[in-house]
């Protein structure tokens, strides 16, 4: 737990229903507090320093900034949960995490180093890349404003810079940061987008992996000088997240990549490759001389049995291709009709009735014919029938089931037992507590599956519902 000290005879007993109980800590920004609320669950109150914002519209804008802040999402941050005026002193009420800093506890116990400072990063980022969704910048992200909790480092204080930033514009000209990691952009005094915070988290992950400043100086305008002017320094990071800093810490802003792009590329580095596809078709080995000629010898003989059988079968003879049939003289039996009845000439006289075994064109005897005549084949008028290939119909196209809704979410969530959702992306992000800690982040497809559960083969593009291939 962080160190607390005992309030001073100036501090407040309450502030905005939290009572007091001693001191966190005190900042560039302002004074921060211990607080209980009514039902006993702790909380950080932080009290700006009365010279920072005097204006009571400098007041406004302060807090309708810090009200943006409240809608990122809770996981790897830590949640604001109110704002106010107390004595014309705005104040932050935000999620107590219990945990050192990433900047004490680097002095006090060294640098991160392998897996701890692979968690860091990728924990980090994925609480940069909530903060953007949201439409926040942090715009004062350092060693000092990452907690490490006992469930994982949270960042804190997001969009508190930006709010004085803009509160101050109507008083002051003074730039709210921290030297050293501030972006190039940010300390010339020009936009600091999330571009400024991609530079200062590649600057907090040196000073966690080496415990240095990735730009050096022994004053202020030494070290603003490097950052601006001067390459980092980073002996002692190397692999995948060494690359991946050194993109993020380019003077120029359009080159640095996103949070998201970032997390990418860090998952990307620990997915297991595929293995090697070993159904691909060994080459053939060439034949030897000698199995060379067996071969051949083998073509030959297969070539002559295919030339007599095809005479065999173009002779005339039983079973030939002859289709005037012959009945089969068996020992012992005399020929009763092996000439057809019907001759040349007018007939000589009535033509006697042909027997059963001539109307049924099958022999008396097994084995023979029987019949006065030969068949004559059937003429027929119809043409020859052709097949005709069946045309498969058409696949279904895919349907457009509609878009996922915030609402469509919240459904999801609590249709698995998880009261409080919100989106990352075009996640389901589901928990079980306001501060997004036990719970579970799923894909638009499952929530798309969901909802359509009765549709054929249903899956997301982006945040849309498609039925079909």
């Amino acid at each position: 737990m962080p160190e607390v000290t005992p309030l001073l005879p100036t501090d407040l007993k309450s502030i905005g229903g939290y009572e007091l109980r001693g001191r966190l800590g005190v900042g560039g920004q302002g004074t921060v507090y211990l607080g209980l609320d009514e039902r006993g669950r702790r909380a950080a109150i932080k009290l700006l320093h009365p010279h920072l914002i005097t204006h009571e519209t400098a007041r406004t804008r302060f807090l309708a900034e810090v009200e943006i802040a409240q809608r990122v999402a809770p996981f790897c941050t830590a949640q604001v949960l109110d704002s106010g005026v107390i004595n014309d002193q705005p104040y932050i009420v935000s999620e107590f995490v219990d945990g050192p800093s990433l900047l004490a506890s680097v002095k006090d116990t060294g640098p991160r180093g392998d897996a701890a400072l692979e968690r860091l990063a990728v924990n980090t980022i994925t609480a940069l890349a909530a903060i953007h969704k949201g439409g926040v910048v942090h715009r004062d992200f350092k060693p000092g404003n990452v907690l490490l909790a006992p469930d994982g480092p949270v960042v804190i204080d997001f969009g508190i810079s930006r709010a004085l930033d803009l509160s101050q514009s109507l008083t002051s000209s003074q730039v709210v940061g921290t030297p050293g990691y501030m972006a190039p952009e940010h300390l010339d005094g020009e936009k600091a987008g999330p571009e400024a915070d991609m530079f200062a988290w590649a600057a907090t992950m040196v000073f966690a992996a080496t415990g240095r400043r990735a730009f050096s100086g022994t004053s202020v305008s030494a070290v603003s000088s490097a950052v601006l002017h001067k390459e980092p320094e980073l002996d002692g990071m190397e692999g995948v997240l060494a690359d991946i800093v050194r993109d993020c810490l380019q003077k120029d802003p359009a080159k640095r990549p996103t949070a998201a792009e970032v997390s990418g590329r860090l998952l990307d580095s620990h997915t297991p490759q595929p293995a090697p596809d070993n159904t691909e078709p060994r080459p053939t080995p060439a034949p030897s001389g000698k199995n060379r000629r067996r071969l051949a010898i083998a073509a030959a003989v297969l070539a002559v049995l295919a030339l007599i059988s095809g005479i065999y079968f173009l002779l005339p003879g039983e079973g030939k291709g002859d289709t005037t049939q012959h009945p089969p003289k068996l020992p012992g039996t005399p020929s009763t009709s092996s000439t057809p009845t019907q001759t040349k000439g007018p007939s000589k006289g009535p033509s006697p009735s042909p027997s059963p075994s001539e109307t049924t064109g099958k022999s008396a005897l097994p084995g023979s014919q029987g019949s006065s005549a030969s068949p004559k084949p059937t003429k027929s008028d119809d043409p020859p029938r052709t097949h005709q290939p069946t045309k498969k119909a058409p696949p279904p196209k895919p349907r457009n089931l509609g878009s996922l809704s915030s609402q469509d979410y919240s459904n999801y969530c609590r249709a698995h037992g998880y009261p409080y959702s919100a989106t990352w992306g075009d996640q389901a992000v589901c928990s079980k507590d306001p501060e997004g800690k036990n719970g579970t982040i799923d894909s638009a497809t499952s929530v798309c599956r969901w909802k359509y559960s009765g549709r054929p083969n249903v899956h997301a593009e982006g945040r849309t519902c498609i039925s079909g291939s």
